[in-house]
């Protein structure tokens, strides 16, 4: 990790040190922390796979694996954390469910900073909230105003939309597990100007409602999008599937995750190019913008990474 000399404060504690170190409790903290300064990472959650340290810096796993509250159950490793001694831990405020995460990382003698990101419309101020807390006020203020001018743009173009398109998100590897159309998991659907044709209640959890075929069959999309490798290698295949107006015209998309999701799963700042890609596929005439400069631009500006049209190519064909 780079040294840094940095004077200021956190939680109201000033700081002079040359290593200032901040844990993310879960990914998306990570992530979001990762787009603000890379070198403040103290220790990561989960080991990072080829295709996600091809846009990432390839030290990243070097970092101690601390763990940490995400997916069905996971908690961090405390030795390590506790060894590991971040300066700051940020917690993701996922619909408040992160007060006991606060408490006990409070009880463990460390300072928390939560972070409201759970829908797009968050991601300006929580830019600018932990850039200040940390220090990197320019840097923060960068993301903050890319991020609000896009949606901007995004809200705009949305009332233009007249004739609203029916985007199934499929799940699992026959495509029948799917998020209610409040779920934070599928919210780009709507925010596109589109309809989640699966109406329900967001249920606190996991997510991944299951539905039957006959469900699928009546909710007859024009779009289906997924991460999915087996659903969407054999989807054309499936003569049950063939019913489905978004397979006739041949309208299933790959969702590109590199390095993370573009949509879900878990959700990051991604979702903000996410957006732009989906309203490009969902209603091209209207959100009618170059995808491909539009991502060379978010890799240089999030990641710091410089894409070939190649790798471009590669991104938005799921590869």
């Amino acid at each position: 990790m780079k040294k840094i000399l940095s004077i200021f404060f956190i939680v109201g504690v000033m700081f002079a040190k040359q290593s200032v170190t901040v844990f993310g409790a879960s990914p998306p903290a990570t992530y979001f922390l990762y787009s603000l300064n890379p070198d403040l990472i103290a220790g990561i959650n989960y080991t990072f796979v080829n295709r996600e340290l091809e846009y990432l810096r390839k030290d990243m796993n070097k970092l101690p694996l601390i763990g940490g509250w995400f997916g069905q159950g996971n908690t961090p490793n405390f030795e390590t954390l506790i060894k590991v001694n971040p300066d700051l831990v940020v917690t993701w405020n996922f619909n408040n469910s992160f007060k006991k995460v606060d408490d006990k990382l409070h009880s463990l003698g460390f300072k928390t900073f939560s972070i409201n990101i759970n829908s797009l419309e968050d991601y300006s101020k929580a830019y600018k909230d932990l850039g200040l807390t940390l220090g990197l006020k320019s840097r923060a203020e960068q993301l903050s105003l890319y991020t609000k001018k896009s949606l901007d743009e995004l809200k705009s173009l949305k009332k233009r939309v007249k004739e609203k398109k029916s985007v199934y998100y499929a799940e699992g590897a026959d495509g029948l597990q799917t998020e209610c159309d409040s779920s934070v998991h599928a919210d780009l659907i709507e925010y596109v100007g589109a309809i989640n044709p699966h109406k329900c209640p967001n249920k606190a959890g996991f997510g991944r409602e299951r539905i039957s075929l006959e469900q699928l069959i009546l909710y007859d999309p024009d779009i289906i999008i997924t991460q999915e490798e087996n659903f969407y290698k054999n989807v054309y295949k499936d003569e049950k599937m063939l019913q489905l107006k978004a397979v006739k015209n041949r309208n299933i998309y790959f969702i590109p995750k590199s390095p993370f999701s573009w949509f879900d799963r878990p959700p990051s700042f991604m979702k903000i190019l996410g957006a732009q890609w989906l309203g490009n596929i969902v209603y091209k005439d209207i959100y009618n913008i170059d995808i491909e400069k539009r991502v060379k631009e978010f890799y240089k500006l999030f990641l710091n990474v410089s894409l070939s049209d190649n790798q471009v190519k590669n991104l938005l064909e799921g590869e």
